[in-house]
């Protein structure tokens, strides 16, 4: 798998600090918690109505949802959700879609109501679960003390982490589908760095920079119209 062989050190610290995020300790008591997937059926989700906030361009917009999220059944996954991270999809549910960018931030606290989507909270129209195994080979050396079997446990059906939203145009204010893309932020001060430009394209140039990890893909889209 190249997505994992060329990006081992930092996808190593990524999931270390989700794990942490995630309340899954040495001991993986909690790999046997099932969090709610908010979802119908495999990779739909529970239609709602709500918003939530973003960046673009500078400024905060708010977005407004509609149809819960969808993720491509075709690639496969074992959270309730049926979404993926690590891989991204092979079909989309509309060819007329836009990237959404999520950065989450690993290893420092965030006050839950400086996040758009808080940790512990399922956010309207999101999934509640995501698939992790595909980058568990990265975590191996970080925990010598799990097993195999343990890890893969704790990584096959885990709580979607807090998060801020970036986007790089509004699709002239009409709703559409969302092509979900994951940046983890290490560093509290990149971090505020991030929230402070409020712009997508900032935040892929520090991802060039490598202030970030790479754009991680996924198979999860989500549906709204931005003010």
């Amino acid at each position: 798998m190249k997505f994992i062989s060329k990006r081992k050190t930092w996808l190593g610290g990524l999931l270390a600090a989700l794990l942490v995020m995630g309340g899954i300790g040495m001991a993986v008591a909690a790999s046997t918690a099932k969090a709610p997937s908010n979802s119908v059926r495999a990779g739909r989700g529970i239609d709602e109505f709500g918003m939530t906030r973003a960046f673009f361009k500078g400024h905060s917009t708010s977005f407004t949802y509609t149809h819960g999220f969808w993720c491509d059944t075709h690639v496969r996954s074992t959270a309730s959700s049926k979404c993926e991270g690590g891989q991204k999809w092979r079909h989309a549910p509309n060819k007329q879609h836009d990237p959404l960018y999520i950065t989450v931030p690993l290893g420092f606290p965030v006050k839950p109501m400086n996040m758009d989507c808080p940790n512990g909270l399922i956010c309207v129209d999101h999934p509640g679960t995501i698939d992790l195994r595909r980058i568990e080979p990265a975590l191996k050396p970080l925990y010598p003390d799990l097993t195999d079997k343990q890890l893969r446990a704790a990584l096959a059906n885990f709580a979607v982490p807090g998060h801020q939203h970036f986007i790089t145009d509004r699709n002239h204010g009409k709703a559409e589908w969302w092509d979900v893309r994951i940046v983890g932020v290490t560093d509290r001060a990149e971090y505020q760095k991030l929230n402070q430009h409020k712009s997508a394209a900032y935040l892929l140039k520090q991802v060039k920079a490598g202030k970030t990890t790479p754009v991680i893909p996924t198979n999860l889209f989500l549906f709204f119209g931005v003010k």
